[in-house]
């Protein structure tokens, strides 16, 4: 098995012009990624002839060569031991991939570095809020839930739907930790303030809606003539964010200006005390109606069209993964999912990966290559996985008819989903191992628009690529009567 990553490293570096033309490496979770010192140099056609190579393309400085979740390492530890060229360092990656990216682009990628360090946490928690929901849904195995019939499981249930929500109601101390980590502050900082705007002491953020009403009247500071409301930020993503922003500004300038030996007592405590005080007296209160704003604006969205917005956004949702812009959505669910505790667009997300699969599952059927065959049936099988860049990069787009089928199919499923009405209650595992975000009252429907999405997909990429074939044929026989 060493031999056969050995040798497959070995094309790879070939075919990129070879170890002298590398400049850096290094690797994500389905990729290997190269700056190299002359693009000219690669041979693309015979590097994604390669077996295991699933698809290779250029992005943000890189050349990028799909392999596949955990092959992946195994080929880049090859790659790395061939060139003696180690791991690069993430800061002069990002410094390249900066050099080549808008601002818009930017901003996507600092969302994308922020939130995607806090996603495990997250995912595990909605699969564990999942595992609790059918321990104590009534209907799944039988009139009575689980924990009806075995009262013995009663604590394990409550201790596991425990869990799980204190990731969503402490989400300001994880978004606050990576995003002082991103903006190159100390994170145990952003720990201490995702802390205080969680206290005990300050008012839960989902009262506010009764502070409005009146019914609850909420405490204040006096603060040189200012009355700062003691409003907690539990389940906020963006007021944190922000907040990190500041922290680290602040950090940065007193160590300038702070003698050395003075930092230790001065950075941290002035720091954190006029950070909290902006957020609690402004940033806060202006972020939270952000928040508000573009929530209620999804909502209204989906409620004002949901049938045209669910097939809009099945429709997008793999371009949308193509250019990178789909790392802007997860913020956006994150706080969906804070706030309301439902989400429609990740219950579409679930499904798309399913009609990608079809189109995967399509091509195998109608391609000759042993090759192309075997690396269809494996990004397929990742689409199911819910990881779907070896296939769009490696057998549907460029075929470029199957990513067209996929993504119509997708639109479809979309549609469905929203006519259904079925939510999810968390990020999570796309794919048939989405039931698990899934509330189990929209399981039978939820799968009902995934079987659809997967045989649209299927069928109409099979059957535009045998009209295709034949269509060739006929254009070949035509071609060679002429020539005789």
């Amino acid at each position: 098995m060493a031999d056969k990553y050995s040798d497959v490293a070995k094309e790879i570096v070939d075919h990129v012009g070879g170890k002298e033309n590398i400049k850096m490496l290094t690797h994500c979770v389905t990729r290997l990624r190269f700056v190299v010192k002359d693009e000219k140099a690669i041979d693309e056609k015979a590097v994604k002839e390669i077996p295991l190579v699933k698809g290779a393309f250029h992005s943000n400085g890189q050349y990028q060569v799909v392999i596949g979740t955990g092959t992946v390492d195994k080929v880049f530890d090859e790659v790395e031991k061939q060139t003696g060229i180690q791991q690069a360092d993430a800061a002069e990656l990002k410094a390249i991939e900066a050099s080549k990216k808008n601002i818009f682009q930017r901003g996507l990628k600092t969302f994308s570095d922020i939130f995607i360090p806090i996603l495990p946490a997250i995912v595990g928690a909605g699969i564990l809020l999942g595992i609790g929901n059918i321990l104590t849904s009534a209907g799944i195995f039988g009139s009575e839930s689980l924990v009806a019939q075995h009262p013995q499981i009663q604590g394990l249930a409550d201790m596991i739907i425990m869990i799980a929500n204190t990731v969503f109601t402490y989400i300001p101390v994880l978004v606050a930790w990576s995003a002082v980590k991103r903006f190159g502050g100390n994170p145990m900082l952003g720990v201490f303030l995702g802390l205080v705007l969680i206290n005990a002491q300050l008012l839960p953020g989902s009262q506010m809606s009764s502070v409005i009403n009146g019914e609850v009247k909420p405490e204040y500071w006096h603060i040189f003539g200012l009355k700062v409301m003691q409003l907690g930020y539990q389940n906020s993503v963006l007021p944190p964010l922000v907040a990190s922003w500041v922290l680290v500004f602040l950090e940065k300038k007193l160590k300038k200006i702070v003698p050395d030996t003075l930092q230790l007592i001065v950075v941290a405590p002035v720091a954190i005390v006029v950070t909290a005080f902006l957020t609690f007296l402004a940033i806060g209160p202006f972020m939270n109606q952000v928040a508000t704003v573009i929530t209620n604006g999804i909502m209204s969205l989906f409620n004002f069209s949901p049938i045209i917005a669910g097939f809009l956004f099945g429709l997008l949702w793999e371009p949308l993964v193509v250019t990178g812009m789909h790392h802007a959505f997860i913020a956006v669910n994150i706080q969906l999912i804070a706030q309301t505790q439902q989400s429609f667009m990740l219950s579409i997300i679930t499904i798309v990966c399913v009609a990608e699969a079809g189109a995967d599952f399509a091509r195998a059927l109608l391609t000759r290559s042993k090759q192309k065959r075997g690396i269809a049936i494996s990004a397929g099988t990742s689409s199911l996985l819910g990881v779907t860049e070896p296939s769009m990069f490696g057998v549907t787009i460029p075929a470029k008819y199957p990513f067209i089928c996929s993504i119509l199919s997708a639109g479809v499923a979309g549609a469905l989903i929203m006519m259904f009405k079925v939510y999810a209650i968390s990020l999570g595992p796309s794919g048939p191992l989405s039931f698990t975000i899934i509330p189990a009252q929209f399981w039978a429907k939820h799968y009902l628009v995934m079987g659809i999405a997967f045989i649209l997909s299927f069928a109409s990429t099979f059957a535009y690529g045998k009209f295709a074939k034949k269509e060739k044929s006929e254009v070949d026989v035509a071609t060679q009567t002429v020539v005789e």
